[in-house]
């Protein structure tokens, strides 16, 4: 009984790990893809900008709007013009 415990408790543990090694699939996502960044809107004019956090990007197909508000990147040390996009 004490051979059958030493060889089953390392064949178990290799086993388990096994398993939840195959159940993950985030092996194929990005870090970056899922982060947010910030971004700004203006409040109410051009040079008062109000940060927000997004998920944007400074490429894509469609203008990154959130809460109603179009988002926007710094294009200067003062004005928030850049717009940013989503995919």
């Amino acid at each position: 009984m004490k051979i059958f415990k030493l060889f089953m408790l390392p064949v178990a543990a290799f086993t388990l790990a096994s398993a939840a090694a195959v159940t993950t699939d985030n092996s194929h996502k990005s870090k970056t893809e899922d982060a947010l960044m910030i971004g700004y809107i203006h409040n109410p004019n051009v040079n008062d900008c109000a940060e927000v956090l997004v998920d944007c990007k400074t490429a894509g197909s469609t203008t990154c709007v959130e809460a109603g508000w179009t988002v926007f990147a710094f294009d200067s040390p003062v004005t928030c013009n850049a717009t940013l996009k989503r995919d």
